[in-house]
């Protein structure tokens, strides 16, 4: 039988992770819509995923162990016939709290077709243990911009990823601000103020034109990449995401952003501003 497993440690305790975990008015912020989840040994559940409502889940409660440990049931009754099992347990370890996923029995789902495998699953996982559900517990939100701009998708892509006119619609954020790297899914990029400090960050998915994903990992300091530390701990893996979408001519840029707590008014003040400084130079 194949198993997930999936670790991470968060400053939090371990009642606030259980109230995460399992309380449905918290799981809808940051895990799924699930209305009529409660906690009683076999109660059974189900929700869909996404905004597109896909993929209908079940489950039902198997354990329960207040603060430490809870595990039910996972089942896709419309695409395949098989079962597993996920487990959500809490320890505390070296003054964190220590929150382990398993998933047991995803390959019984091989019947379900290729959005069903292991690989998938445990990139799902990992992005909710440990980029969503870090989120919530940091009170890191996801903003969301977005900006009209009368030309094509490649004209507005060139112009946000040209190393030239990028320099020109980040102004607002900080003039003289550029990138080093290579626009390619996978690449390492550096985003630099001209204090030489900054941000390093890969590309962690990427059709042209249409969407970019940065998962973004420390900071910089002189040009170097620095070791995470306890504040970068908060953040890295937070992602920044553009989406370009064209329909008759105008192209609609959504920028979707991990943001920490103290950057909040900063970013709702500026990448308006950005924005419109990108739609200027693209029409």
């Amino acid at each position: 039988m194949s198993v997930i497993i999936i670790e991470a440690s968060f400053d939090a305790t371990n009642e606030k992770i259980w109230d995460a975990i399992t309380n449905s008015d918290a799981m809808k912020v940051w895990y799924f819509d699930i209305s009529n989840f409660n906690l009683t040994i076999g109660n059974k559940f189900s929700f869909y995923e996404g905004e597109k409502k896909e993929y209908l889940h079940e489950g039902e409660v198997l354990k329960v162990e207040e603060n430490k440990l809870f595990q039910h049931t996972w089942l896709h009754p419309e695409q395949s016939k098989g079962s597993s099992i996920v487990t959500w347990k809490i320890d505390e370890v070296d003054g964190k709290s220590k929150v382990t996923l398993t998933h047991e029995g995803v390959e019984s789902f091989a019947d379900a077709g290729p959005s069903f495998t292991i690989a998938n699953y445990e990139m799902g996982w990992n992005a909710l243990v440990k980029t969503n559900l870090r989120n919530y517990l940091y009170n890191i939100k996801k903003l969301v911009f977005t900006k009209e701009i009368k030309a094509s998708t490649e004209t507005v892509w060139d112009k946000m990823w040209d190393k030239n006119s990028y320099t020109k619609w980040t102004t607002p954020f900080c003039a003289g601000t550029y990138y080093t790297g290579e626009i390619e899914l996978g690449s390492r990029i550096h985003f630099i103020a001209p204090s030489f400090e900054g941000m390093y960050s890969d590309i962690f998915y990427l059709i042209p034109n249409k969407l970019i994903i940065f998962k973004h990992i420390g900071n910089l300091k002189d040009l170097k990449e620095q070791p995470i530390d306890a504040e970068s701990e908060k953040w890295t893996g937070s992602f920044e995401i553009y989406k370009l979408n064209e329909v008759e001519g105008i192209t609609t840029v959504t920028a979707e952003i991990d943001c920490v707590p103290e950057y909040i008014n900063y970013m709702e003040e500026k990448f308006p501003l950005a924005l419109q400084e990108l739609k200027k130079i693209s029409e």
